[in-house]
């Protein structure tokens, strides 16, 4: 794993512009969201090796997922869980029940992706897991289109190897996903709206990527779709049913928001219960499931560490990690060491920080909590991220339901990676750089 520099294309904006989802921020020079914003772009290559062992690392950490569920639905003490976890108990019996359900028609799986620090030497360290539909798919699929074009025969290939390619499988599984959601989940009938935070246009933008799937692969399948947003145009009625502006009940929803702002967006109607009784009923189903809430909270990776952490396999991935409470020689040692605090529900480092554990000099490095701040905090092992050109690299890789599809990387300046950071491309190939 290492770094090259390649040419900038002369019409790179254009391209952007022209094959892009996210083509407004990527095409925007002085955002420098986009490697070719910056005035020397590069991007990272790996192995054939290196490519194989975040392939099993992402397999390998999907089965522990699946076992870590397992385990907290099953074992004693599955209230203090939720409660530890800061989930509103109106929705404790329906997360359980969504991974209760043994029809593989129920409460499926879109993809998650694991955030990774991947370091040099090889070493692969899970960070978080993010769950709920996250973000990012647009630029795993615009990476492909610009090796794409890099690779015509108009282009100079002098940046790249011959025989360049990517870990980047992500569009097709992601839409032959859909095409099995779409078949069980009946969404031909019942149609399919998006719920977007319509104060975020990168909501809009993966709303858009999604539709764009669904047009160019689901064909003569194709479904009714709508935008709805969050703040202004979602309600909830009385018997617990979604509804869109126009009072219309939503069957089958989207969602690209956390599942704990639908649950603070229903309590205000005063219906968290009514919808909780949808939910277990099965009356309604949401894309991605409320299972996927236990593990894109960061307290479960303090569980994953303690049933893990000596694991003949999943052990070599993960950091220790431990609640801010948690009263042991273990977490005591690690707050007096390099360490980082990051709270329990948050994407993008929002409320993430670098402790020293010098209680007197406190954080070297912070992020706005942004209101991520009253549900609670975990500490984990500080692992260093690779750092090229200044930037710090996290390696984010998919599975699309049981499937390892791709990885996407982003860059920042600052070692907490945030929302407005640097996606450089990627390519695998055991061939050197010719730069």
């Amino acid at each position: 794993m290492y770094p090259f520099l390649f040419q900038r294309r002369r019409n790179w904006q254009q391209h952007v512009l022209d094959n892009a989802y996210q083509c407004q921020p990527l095409a925007d020079i002085n955002q420098r969201y986009w490697a070719e914003a910056l005035d020397r772009p590069f991007g990272v290559m790996f192995s054939r090796q290196e490519e194989a062992s975040i392939w099993d690392a992402t397999e390998a950490l999907w089965d522990m997922c699946r076992e870590f569920l397992d385990w907290f639905f099953t074992a004693d003490g599955l209230e203090n869980r939720m409660k530890k976890l800061a989930i509103p108990p109106a929705f404790w019996e329906a997360i359980q029940v969504s991974w209760d359900r043994v029809d593989e028609a129920e409460d499926m799986s879109l993809y998650t992706r694991f955030d990774l620090a991947v370091t040099e030497d090889g070493k692969i360290s899970l960070l978080e897991i993010n769950g709920e539909t996250p973000l990012l798919g647009a630029e795993t699929v615009y990476q492909w289109l610009w090796l794409d074009d890099m690779k015509k025969p108009s282009r100079d290939l002098r940046s790249l190897p011959n025989d360049a390619n990517q870990f980047n499988n992500f569009w097709d599984e992601v839409a032959g996903r859909f095409r099995t959601l779409s078949r069980y989940y009946d969404l031909k009938q019942f149609g399919l709206s998006l719920l977007i935070d319509e104060h975020l246009s990168e909501d809009t933008e993966m709303a858009g990527q999604l539709v764009e799937i669904i047009n160019q692969e689901l064909g003569n399948d194709r479904f009714f779709t709508q935008l709805v947003g969050l703040r202004n145009h979602l309600g909830v009625d009385e018997e617990g049913f979604f509804v869109d502006q126009f009072n219309n009940r939503i069957l089958r929803l989207w969602k690209i928001v956390d599942w704990l702002d639908l649950q603070i967006a229903s309590e205000s109607f005063n219906a968290d219960e009514a919808l909780a009784s949808r939910l277990i009923a099965g009356d309604v189903k949401i894309i991605e499931p409320l299972w996927k809430q236990i593990l894109s909270n960061k307290g479960s990776m303090v569980w994953m560490w303690e049933l893990f952490g000596n694991h003949p396999v999943y052990a070599q991935f993960l950091l220790p990690t431990f609640f801010t409470d948690t009263i042991s020689l273990e977490s005591t040692a690690l707050l007096t060491q390099m360490h980082v605090k990051k709270p329990l529900v948050g994407l993008e480092g929002v409320g993430v920080s670098i402790e020293t554990g010098d209680f007197v000099a406190g954080a070297v490095h912070t992020r706005e909590a942004m209101g991520y701040d009253r549900e609670g905090f975990i500490i984990q092992s500080y692992q260093p991220l690779p750092e090229y050109f200044g930037y710090h690299f996290v390696v984010g890789s998919w599975i699309v339901g049981d499937t390892p599809s791709g990885i996407v990387l982003r860059g920042d300046t600052n070692p907490i990676t945030g929302r407005h950071c640097l996606i450089v491309p990627h390519i695998v190939s055991d061939r050197l750089v010719n730069t």
